[in-house]
């Protein structure tokens, strides 16, 4: 293992951001252009993003990684300092039903990038955004990063696969890499989380007559969540500052209780809204607590700067002025 560099890494002047209209790519591509960093963010090639939601001085590429001709193409046009690789297929539940899609575009795709960086590009740093579910139901909580890796859906393991492919191409030929391995990461934009689809249901709710009733799923759980500005904030200190070759949690290392997220929530409500639980929110198997040991980030000087309240208040807010508004 490399020891750490003597000085911080060189900020970047040129960055490439695959995935860079998913949730993390866009906030990433937005904070990097922010600092005057030279972006590139990718898309899948059968989607047009709209023009009007690109952060100011990004550029938009089509690229689908699991086409080695196309990433080899962009890279070399673009010329990165840094990669930050967020391009995969992101969910747990589609990876049941895909596995090979899911393995496809999450590991061979990062091995395209790895490959063109070894063979082209080899000081340009590359960072994994691979997930605390990779873990899976670990020994011990809070999770460190030298925690086992006992992943347990065919996403989890293809993140698994590819954050050890990292690793072995930061042993075998010595390239600048990262991996992440990012807990749960919530703001404004985001589908499909417990605080949005929370937000979402009473920013419609608080436009209908009574009865107002906001249908939940297990409330009785704690989960490391954390503003998605202050996660990409962490990410490139790990860049920045970060000892190449190592696994960094990329987590509050707070554990937020779901129940308290909804009443702070129910608490900026414009009317009175009643909670119920429903059976087909409910999951078969529903830990009751993640939470990641984050030492390893803060020694690197990150600390958060958000407060959750704001999150929340932010969340709802973007909820309240969506167009169209539905329920998630």
């Amino acid at each position: 293992m490399s020891p750490l560099p003597s000085e911080p890494w060189a900020r970047a002047l040129r960055a490439l951001v695959t995935g860079g209209t998913g949730f993390l790519g866009t906030y990433m591509s937005a904070y990097l252009a922010g600092e005057g960093v030279e972006v590139t963010a990718t898309h899948l090639p059968k989607l047009t993003p709209s023009a009007t939601l690109t952060p100011k001085g990004v550029q938009l590429r089509p690229l689908d990684v699991t086409d080695r001709a196309q990433v080899t193409r962009l890279v070399a046009e673009t010329r990165p300092d840094v990669i930050y690789h967020f391009a995969g297929q992101a969910f747990v539940i589609p990876s049941w039903e895909d596995p090979a899609g899911t393995f496809a575009t999450n590991l061979t795709g990062t091995l395209h990038l790895l490959e063109e960086l070894r063979h082209h590009f080899p000081q340009s740093r590359f960072a994994f955004a691979g997930s605390g579910t990779e873990y899976g139901d670990p020994p011990h909580i809070p999770t460190g990063e030298d925690s086992p890796l006992r992943p347990t859906s065919p996403y989890a393991s293809s993140k698994a696969g590819a954050d050890l492919l990292c690793y072995q191409y930061f042993r075998s030929f010595g390239l600048p890499v990262f991996r992440y391995r990012i807990f749960g990461t919530t703001g404004p934009g985001k589908r499909g989380d417990s605080t949005n689809d929370f937000a979402s249901q009473i920013a419609q709710l608080e436009t209908q007559p009574e009865p107002r009733v906001l249908r939940v799923g297990n409330l009785d759980k704690q989960r490391d969540i954390q503003d998605v500005r202050d996660a990409v904030r962490a990410m490139v200190t790990v860049v920045e500052k970060g000892e190449p070759g190592s696994a960094y949690n990329i987590a509050s290392g707070v554990p937020r209780n779901v129940r308290k997220n909804l009443d702070t929530l129910l608490s900026f409500a414009k009317a009175p809204i009643r909670v119920e639980s429903v059976p087909d929110r409910m999951r078969l198997v529903d830990e009751p607590i993640h939470l990641a040991d984050v030492s390893k980030l803060r020694a690197l000087g990150w600390t958060p700067k958000i407060p959750f309240e704001t999150t929340l208040r932010d969340i709802l807010e973007s909820w309240r002025t969506a167009e169209p508004r539905t329920a998630a």
